[in-house]
């Protein structure tokens, strides 16, 4: 199912934010056609830009082509803006990519059929105010969300990747839970951000050097053009190390770099996932400009697992499914952390 949405500059500027780029810088792109004032040249501008550097044609088996002759019949060279920004919006949409953003002025054109047709499976205020309670504390620099599930399990929520410190944060906040045996972190509704911050996570979590995923640039004319496989691997890091079992929290709106994050800590032994499967996007989106104040997004990369299999349009499965129950969810009970709690309870026991 696909949507158009219309949402405040604001908001989508903060998305974009939230769905930055990765830790690998890519190949120079090809060049983009010069804009236009002719809405056809704008049009072929944006296709183009897509044909040379979008990473999920082949993946996805989306005939492309087929896209430029039923849209691009729908315009003149004197189309209006409108008329320019909904062939483009709906064009883009059918890619169904999350990654995928149309800016205007006229508004913001934006797949979410990756979240939206699922359970949320998170409130963060039934953490707050029903597990966490007093013991809820916020860590000074990356805004991360701490405290006590019980006496001996500590409670780690990761709101974003985007901004800074996250690994002093993380030291931080493993020394104020020095106590603890067993620790949930929350990547759910988280984003993404950067691939840096989340690697400055694990790192507090990594028993040795481990590769945690693999990417591959699309760097030619053909859709199926890519260049080498960069793996990317995570090292010990950081002032505080926790080798305890590891609950990892997801659901639908976790997302690009929150995902790379996912697979970080799929790669440790002590860690297990609990909850819904991803929303199953990386990608390290570039944002264009088409010269008259609109923008665009366009993916750059496949993401892989270890193994070489990717979770592109599918996203990462849990180790174990849950979805909170309308029931639970009544009575302010958080249905996946209770399960995680639970998981945690059996490997802590002698």
């Amino acid at each position: 199912m696909v949507r158009l949405r219309t949402v405040a500059t604001l908001v989508a500027a903060m998305f974009l934010a939230s769905c930055g780029g990765g830790s690998n810088s890519p190949p120079p792109a090809p060049p983009v056609p010069p804009p236009s004032a002719d809405a056809l040249q704008r049009f072929d501008s944006l296709w183009n830009d897509f044909d040379a550097n979008y990473s999920f044609f082949q993946l996805k088996n989306f005939d492309w082509d087929d896209s430029r002759d039923r849209f691009r019949q729908q315009l003149t060279a004197s189309s209006s803006d409108q008329e320019l920004f909904d062939a483009l919006s709906a064009m883009l949409l059918e890619l169904e990519y999350g990654h995928v953003r149309h800016e205007a002025p006229l508004g913001t054109s934006a797949y979410t059929g990756w979240y939206d047709q699922y359970p949320d499976n998170f409130d963060e205020t039934v953490v707050t105010a029903t597990y966490l309670g007093q013991s809820a504390m916020m860590s000074p620099q990356a805004n991360l969300l701490y405290g006590l599930l019980e006496a001996d399990i500590g409670y780690v929520r990761i709101h974003s990747l985007g901004g800074s410190g996250h690994g002093p944060d993380t030291d931080m906040i493993l020394a104020d839970l020095a106590g603890v045996a067993g620790l949930v972190i929350d990547l759910r509704h988280n984003g993404g951000g950067n691939d840096r911050n989340g690697e400055a996570i694990a790192a507090r979590f990594a028993d040795r050097n481990r590769v945690y995923r693999g990417v591959r640039f699309r760097n030619g004319p053909n859709h199926g053009d890519f260049g080498a496989l960069i793996e990317a691997s995570i090292s010990p890091g950081g002032s505080q190390s926790f080798q305890g079992p590891v609950a990892v929290l997801t659901n639908r709106r976790t997302f690009s770099s929150a995902e790379s994050l996912v697979l970080a800590f799929d790669a440790l032994p002590q860690s297990f996932s609990v909850g819904d499967f991803t929303g199953g996007g990386s990608a390290n989106p570039a944002q264009r400009s088409l010269g008259n104040g609109w923008t665009y997004t366009v993916s750059q990369w496949v993401e892989f697992r270890p193994d070489g299999t990717t979770f592109e349009g599918v996203g990462i499965e849990p180790d174990i499914r849950v979805d909170i129950s309308d029931l639970d969810a009544a009575m302010q009970r958080d249905t996946i952390l209770d399960a995680a709690v639970a998981e945690l309870r059996n490997r802590l026991a002698p």
